[in-house]
């Protein structure tokens, strides 16, 4: 996988493995994607397909307990191999990421300034106060809310305004990757609309690249310029966001799709995906989706798949491959 200089971010057969007493769970097992600046990636699937695990991954902040393996690269450094010490120089000022909660990621008996000095001095230690201030009153502006609120606690907020505020302090030292991991799951749908367009719009002010960490197809719709489909620690197709909706090409994606709930009267059966995602510490042979697949042929039980490429997308799947 070469990297070209528009290149931010590249994956190659990474696997991020929890060693646990009863066996090693798979969470993400050999995948491979290359990220470009400025770009937004969606990265969509069930819980428990290892979305999480992987942005967690990209800052290195798993448990000790995990494995890390293949090749990770984020601006051209090689983040499975540096120390912890490393790490704290790229976290929140090369890399951030935007939690779904922001009740439980905000410190309650923490003013909002002091979250944000925080934040700064830890990155910029010769910083005075004022200056920290004047960045914290820049960033807090930029998501809509006035500075003069840096002097309030984190419950003085509504739950959108928090999540405005976990967003200004993943920016306020404009770094170059932002992790959103479910940015509007907790927040009430005219509130995710206003997020959604803030998202947008600081995208466009900061020139950020993000990688969206989302169960909800239609977010990832409004913001992502490509797409990952993941399933059971795999990745299932990576494609175009309009593609991806107009002309679905994997079976898993497929079912994902047309298991969104709509409003037309004619078609108000709620559609599902049958069975349950695999154990992760004994994952089935073959492909990883093919107990739940309508389309599953023999090949699919016995060998795994690679990923081919399909107009422009790249499919994890038999029906796209030879099966000799």
């Amino acid at each position: 996988m070469g990297r070209d200089a528009n290149t931010l971010l590249e994956l190659e057969q990474l696997r991020v493995y929890y060693n646990l007493r009863h066996g090693i769970v798979k969470a993400v097992d050999g995948i491979s994607f290359t990220m470009k600046e400025k770009e937004t990636i969606g990265l969509v699937g069930e819980s428990g397909c290892g979305k999480s695990t992987l942005g967690l991954a990209l800052m290195k902040i798993l448990p000790s307990t995990v494995t890390m393996m293949g090749r990770l690269h984020f601006d051209g450094e090689d983040i499975i191999s540096k120390s912890e010490k490393e790490m704290q120089s790229i976290r929140g000022s090369k890399i951030t990421m935007i939690f779904q909660d922001p009740m439980t990621s905000l410190n309650p008996v923490m003013k909002v300034k002091d979250h944000f000095i925080e934040m700064i001095r830890t990155h910029i230690p010769k910083i005075s106060e004022e200056e920290a201030m004047s960045m914290a009153a820049k960033a807090l502006t930029a998501v809509g809310i006035s500075e003069s609120r840096l002097n309030e606690y984190p419950f003085e907020f509504s739950g959108g305004m928090r999540q405005r505020v976990m967003i200004a302090l993943g920016l306020v030292l404009n770094p170059k990757l932002v992790i959103a991991d479910e940015p509007t799951t907790s927040l009430d749908v005219n509130v995710q609309a206003q997020i959604i367009e803030l998202i947008k719009e600081l995208k466009r002010k900061f020139n950020m690249s993000m990688l969206l960490i989302t169960h909800d197809l239609g977010v990832v719709a409004e913001l992502a310029d490509r797409i990952i489909v993941m399933y059971a620690g795999h990745i299932m197709e990576i494609s175009d966001a309009i593609e991806l909706y107009e002309s679905p090409k994997h079976p898993y994606t497929k079912a994902l799709l047309h298991s969104i709930p709509n409003t037309i009267i004619e078609d108000m059966d709620l559609s599902y995906i049958p069975g349950s995602p695999p154990n992760l510490i004994s994952p089935p042979k073959g492909c990883r989706f093919a107990p739940r697949c309508d389309k599953a042929m023999k090949i699919c039980r016995e060998k795994e798949p690679p990923l081919f490429d399909v107009n422009g997308a790249k499919v994890k799947c038999w029906l796209y491959g030879d099966k000799e």
